[in-house]
């Protein structure tokens, strides 16, 4: 692990390397590396991950986040039905298959290949770096090294939120390493290293933006192909960019009560258990259209800023597993871009985690996108850090 010598803000590092082509190359890397770990500029080995919407999900053991067994267990309803074995999506309809995928997938196999060299054969980093040591708050530590450092701050938290607790475990001292740039979605985290404080209980950690065949979004990975972001076992949205809004996530004087999908307006929004509807578009200024769904056992599902509610839906329907709620929307004051706000509420009301209650596994990226994806990340790797980790995923 590399040590923290440098000052509390680190500057954007320098977008620019020499090909180690000779001997007289060789020296002014190994000169320029020792100038900027002097000033502490140096990233830390670095790992680019990539969200996928695809509905493939890699053999392998399972990593289970379910409340096995709940707290309640009804007699007659029992909730073991909404914890299968496999995560599953509802289908996809044809009309949410993103035609423009392919245009805007920025990473992809030219990643690997995307430095460029001037005439003097040093190779300019086709990324912003930025290194930074945190003090305070990620946003504040941003702080005048981006334009906008409330957005990439909200970006960079979103890579880390599986992993620790961006908002309240993080310590003076640890540091981010990052890539930034076009990513094929909002997310421009292109590239992430976390470098814990010595002492710290975190782990170190890297993640790399990358899009899996047959997705139409990217997401981020560890260096091993494994996805950063977890899955519900059952999701109610079959395609979808990014968790933009984790359950618990400080807002002001509340925590965010259920789960965020962005994803296209009008993406079909499903019911990931079934039951009779209860309420329909209440406080609708705030909510924007909403569906509440008795799930059994007092549980409810609980749906908002849906662009519209299914023709026929009314108070007392009743939907079966999979069954169409409606569609993707941005309505009501408090949403900002197409997403859906997902929730589940207790016998007694209060939110509870929609991942601990449905569990949650993590994807592997496909064999056949390994080698692509391999390139990728070390090509990532020679800007965010000129050596490893350690422990770093």
């Amino acid at each position: 692990m590399y040590g923290n010598t440098f000052p509390v803000v680190v500057n954007i590092l320098t977008n620019r390397r020499t090909r180690p082509s000779s001997v007289r190359t060789s020296a002014f890397l190994a000169v320029s590396i020792t100038a900027v770990l002097a000033c502490g500029e140096g990233p830390e080995e670095g790992e680019i991950v990539i969200r996928a919407e695809d509905l493939y999900m890699a053999e392998g053991p399972e990593e289970d986040d379910s409340l096995a067994p709940l707290a309640y267990t009804p007699a007659s309803d029992s909730l073991s039905a909404i914890q299968p074995a496999e995560p599953s999506f509802p289908p996809t309809d044809s009309s949410e298959v993103d035609t423009a995928a392919a245009d805007r997938s920025a990473v992809d196999s030219s990643a690997a290949d995307s430095s460029a060299a001037d005439s003097s054969g040093v190779e300019i980093c086709p990324w912003t770096r930025i290194a930074v040591e945190i003090n305070g708050s990620i946003y504040g530590s941003l702080a005048g090294l981006t334009v906008e450092p409330d957005i990439l701050g909200a970006h960079v938290v979103r890579c880390m939120c599986w992993d620790l607790d961006p908002w309240r475990g993080v310590s003076a001292g640890d540091s981010l390493y990052l890539l930034v740039g076009e990513t094929g979605r909002e997310n421009r985290v292109v590239a992430l290293r976390y470098v814990p404080v010595p002492g710290s209980p975190n782990h170190p950690f890297s993640v790399y933006s990358f899009r899996m065949t047959g997705d139409n979004f990217p997401s981020h990975y560890y260096s091993d192909g494994t996805e950063v972001m977890k899955l519900l076992s059952t999701m109610p949205v079959s395609t979808f960019e990014e968790m933009t809004g984790p359950y618990g996530e400080p807002r002001g004087d509340h925590t965010h009560s259920g789960v965020d999908f962005k994803a296209p307006l009008g993406t079909t929004v499903r019911t990931c258990r079934g039951g009779t509807v209860t309420r329909l578009n209440w406080n609708p200024e705030y909510n924007g259209n909403c569906v509440e769904i008795d799930i059994g056992a007092g549980y409810r599902e609980i749906f908002l800023h849906l662009e519209s509610v299914d023709g026929g839906i009314t108070v007392g329907s009743v939907l079966a597993r999979g069954d169409r709620v409606g569609t993707v929307g941005s309505t009501g004051v408090t949403s900002t871009a197409p997403h859906i706000h997902y929730q589940i509420n207790d016998e007694r009301g209060n939110p509870i985690d929609p991942y601990l209650f449905f569990g949650s596994r993590r994807r592997n990226l496909p064999q056949g996108d390994m080698a692509v994806f391999t390139a990728f990340r070390e090509s990532c790797d020679c800007w965010l850090s000129p050596g490893t980790a350690a422990g770093a995923r």
